[in-house]
């Protein structure tokens, strides 16, 4: 069955989800069967080339922060997407998050007689989040025009169920977030030698707790055996230099956009994802900790107890507060003998969770 999946963002989570999409239809329809409609400035688009993809671009703006760049593209875009689909010919167009322009342009593909998947990461704007009015309604209106509804969590699906009583009870499928990439790419590693290296990883905002994680830290201070490198840019970059730059143990020197390369070596390099969320729906720095064998230490927010296995694959924090995640990591550090089985459980979790590929039986139900 021949599938295309447009995004037409620059990178993030939205890039990095249409490549494990892409790959799991791979498996089962071939590459030159999967069409990727894509940015020409993406991080992706020499690797979708190299596993013989069809790949077709748009350039010029992107992003939420070029709305009138993107309202004068509309038109140039709608061209290009009709053109794509006129060449690919896809049965189904999977829509791997929301962006800008894919509400109205969604439109064409229906027009064409394509079927559309939607794949929901957020039931709702997390706090903090840009144009969240927006970014309600342009979810809603796609989720009207999709002919199937993919959710990354259970937690998710569960919300979109109650904000969305007209969808049948079965619209909606869960493949979690974790559940896309093919295999772990690492077994269990060893007990960590010197200082329990810990690892913050992604876009600096507010509804990832960095300042409850600051606070948490602070009552830790006095302790020698953990490090801390905080990775990313985002709107609170300021706010976190103030908040950790009194403390030693802590590394700022990756306060930076940084390279989709990086994201093993970071994972490689440290011991534990820390996410000490104060609301989130999943996390898209758990499921790279989790293909690394690496166990994350996650609040009770959302689903990311849900990531973990509930425990299998790190350490869930009793809440959302300092206390909570300062004793939580208290008792990785006092129990670091522990580490290298709870590393093996982070692959076995890993392993078992990718054995099934859920993404064919989801396009045959768009098409039925």
């Amino acid at each position: 069955m021949k599938s295309a999946i447009w995004y037409w963002g620059t990178g993030g989570a939205g890039s990095r989800v249409m490549m494990r999409i892409a790959d799991r239809l791979s498996d089962a329809y071939g590459a030159g069967a999967v069409a990727l409609l894509m940015h020409a400035q993406s991080d992706f688009v020499d690797a979708a080339r190299q596993r013989g993809h069809r790949v077709f671009t748009v350039g010029g703006a992107a992003g939420h922060r070029a709305k009138l760049g993107l309202l004068l593209a509309a038109p140039r875009r709608a061209g290009q997407l009709l053109a794509a689909l006129l060449r690919h010919r896809p049965k189904v167009v999977i829509i791997p998050m929301n962006f800008a322009l894919a509400c109205p342009l969604a439109l064409l593909v229906r027009a064409l007689g394509g079927r559309l998947v939607y794949v929901v990461h957020d039931a709702e704007p997390h706090s903090g989040d840009f144009a969240p009015a927006y970014q309600r309604a342009t979810q809603r209106w796609l989720v009207g025009q999709a002919h199937a509804v993919v959710a990354m969590s259970q937690g998710v699906a569960a919300r979109m169920r109650e904000l969305h009583p007209e969808l049948p009870a079965d619209a909606i499928d869960v493949v979690p977030l974790h559940m896309l990439a093919r295999e772990p790419r690492r077994g269990g590693r060893p007990n960590p030698e010197g200082p329990l290296r810990l690892l913050f990883m992604g876009r600096l905002l507010p509804y990832k707790g960095l300042d409850l994680l600051a606070q948490a830290l602070s009552q830790l201070s006095q302790r020698t055996d953990w490090r801390l490198t905080i990775a990313g840019d985002g709107p609170e970059r300021e706010q976190v230099q103030r908040w950790f730059g009194g403390m030693p143990q802590v590394d700022l020197t990756r306060l930076r956009p940084f390279e989709e390369a990086e994201v093993e070596e970071l994972i490689d390099s440290h011991d534990i994802m820390l996410c000490p969320y104060r609301d989130a729906s999943q996390s898209g720095s758990v499921a790279e900790a989790l293909y690394g064998a690496m166990p994350s230490l996650v609040t009770p927010s959302g689903a990311l107890a849900e990531q973990i296995g509930y425990g299998a694959a790190g350490w869930i924090a009793a809440a959302a507060t300092p206390e909570a995640i300062a004793a939580t990591v208290a008792d990785c550090l006092d129990n670091r003998d522990t580490y290298a089985a709870r590393s093996a459980s982070t692959a076995a979790f890993a392993r078992a969770e990718l054995a099934f590929n859920a993404w064919p039986a989801i396009l045959a139900k768009a098409t039925a």
